[in-house]
């Protein structure tokens, strides 16, 4: 546990962690510092398979601490963003997946995390928006086109207008959205099914899937094929050919 996050781990593999800065979750120059150990924490965590991110309260994260911006300058600006950017990496870094549990308004940096974690469960009351262009600064634009197409970022961009997870969805982002009575127990559950594969085998394919993303689609498959031939010398790799040769010759679907 840091100052403004709460990290549990509520049943095995499983890891919880909460952003709890007052009413919003809004996160200060601090805050990352801790966003940024809390993940690379996890990532040597062994007993962690998965993690769900999420928000305490009725905000998932309204974004920056606009009072961090009153003072910045070109000096202490440059040093603020790179606490952020090792906030943003060290999430996306982390060595196994990230569930995003997305509670309520995800704003900004709080849109940014939600881009930033492998899958997104949203609960009808979460909203996504990037303000940015309406409090004199930019950024978020990249993380956004993750899990929108081009335009649709621009739009949320330009117009600095919050849209609800259904509106998202519609546009194209990859989101699973549930009723809010529902969204801790089914980011849980997409987390118990990660949680149930080879920790080795999680942490090469989060390693494989990262390092061929900006790729093109041949050498973005050449090095996925590459993790492949890692991932088959390890004896869990052995373990789960062997148990799916047995559920097979036992008659149970492929």
């Amino acid at each position: 546990m840091t100052e403004n996050i709460v990290v549990s781990q509520p049943e095995p593999g499983i890891a919880v962690v909460e952003l709890a800065r007052g009413k919003v979750n809004a996160i200060d120059h601090r805050m990352y510092g801790e966003i940024a150990d809390v993940f690379d924490g996890l990532s040597d965590e062994s007993t962690v398979k998965a993690v769900v991110l999420t928000g305490r309260g009725h905000v998932f994260c309204a974004g920056n601490d606009l009072n961090d911006f009153r003072s910045m300058d070109s000096t202490s600006g440059e040093m603020q963003m790179r606490n952020v950017r090792r906030a943003m990496f060290n999430l996306i870094d982390c060595s196994v997946p990230v569930i995003a549990a997305v509670n309520g308004p995800a704003l900004g940096s709080g849109f940014g995390l939600t881009a930033s974690c492998d899958l997104v469960v949203a609960s009808v009351k979460a909203t996504f928006g990037l303000p940015e262009m309406n409090v004199g600064v930019l950024g978020g634009g990249r993380f956004t086109a993750r899990m929108l197409p081009e335009q649709a970022m621009r739009r949320m961009f330009f117009t600095a207008e919050a849209v609800d997870a259904h509106t998202l969805e519609r546009w194209g982002a990859p989101i699973e959205v549930v009723e809010h009575e529902a969204l801790m127990e089914t980011a849980m559950d997409r987390a118990r099914s990660v949680a149930s594969k080879s920790r080795y085998a999680l942490t090469l394919a989060k390693k494989s899937l990262n390092g061929c993303e900006g790729m093109d689609l041949k050498r973005g498959y050449e090095l996925e094929q590459n993790f492949t031939v890692r991932l088959s010398e390890h004896p869990d790799s052995k373990v789960a050919v062997e148990a799916r040769m047995a559920a097979l010759t036992n008659g149970k679907k492929p």
